[in-house]
């Protein structure tokens, strides 16, 4: 139960109302080095049992971003949102894996760990969902109090699997990770991205996105044992490819 509960923890956020339009995503880039984070960004365990990730400001490359620092932990940043991805299908973000982790595996269960991650949580009808993963989402609700989302779509720094691959959670049908950089292939340096939230979305879940509740980040080394660090940039979503 406690595996259930880690794995399904980082995909939970509910909605906030913001309405219509693009919204913000609170950038990092606005805030001091050393200061608090961004309003509407809050830090997250995964489980009470789980060392957490260090979660920083820092000035890294003339401007502002968020240090992740995990030895052996995982938790996970947050902020909620709401918008309709067929609207605004484009999701951009940056970031730098500073040093990897040769050790993890996104297919295998004991070394699913990722120096990155950009994750989002979509909402959808939960009905639809097979009775495995409606037990999943009621065991998790009943031992966190938090509850889950329909689907969520991972971006990942995968490990040992090919490049753009999709790999399904060993833990949830509903947890999709999509590699968008592997191994140690680029480390050191800063990455780029724009993703189309929609098309990822029907390629991973094989059907229309519901709204997005949430976007997060991660990186987490507790099933290796390992430390990686990464650096995030903003992160913001559009109509158009920026």
């Amino acid at each position: 139960m406690k595996r259930l509960l880690c794995a399904l923890c980082c995909a939970v956020m509910t909605a906030a109302a913001w309405g219509e339009g693009a919204p913000e995503i609170p950038r990092f880039s606005t805030a001091a080095a050393g200061g608090a984070l961004p309003a509407g960004w809050k830090h997250l365990p995964l489980a009470s049992f789980k060392n957490n990730t260090e979660y920083t400001l820092v000035s890294e490359d003339g401007a502002v971003v968020v240090q992740a620092t995990a030895h052996n932990a995982a938790s996970f940043l947050a902020t909620k949102t709401d918008f309709d991805p067929h609207q605004l299908p484009m999701l951009s973000w940056r970031w730098k894996v500073k040093n990897g982790i040769p050790t993890a595996n996104t297919a295998e269960q004991s070394k699913e760990d990722a120096p990155a991650r950009v994750m989002v949580a979509f909402d959808g009808d939960m009905s639809k969902l097979s009775a495995k993963d409606r037990f999943a989402a009621k065991a998790a609700q009943s031992i966190s109090g938090i509850g889950l989302p329909y689907a969520t779509l991972m971006y990942v720094w995968g490990g040992k699997v090919g490049l753009d691959s999709i790999t399904a959670s060993s833990r949830s049908a509903r947890i999709k990770m999509l590699a968008v950089a592997v191994d140690e292939q680029g480390v050191g340096q800063w990455h780029s991205y724009s993703r189309n939230l929609v098309e990822d979305f029907k390629r991973a879940f094989g059907e229309d996105p519901g709204r997005v509740l949430s976007i997060e980040i991660m990186t987490d080394t507790d099933n290796t044992g390992a430390d990686a660090q990464t650096y995030y940039g903003d992160i913001s979503v559009s109509a158009s490819k920026p």
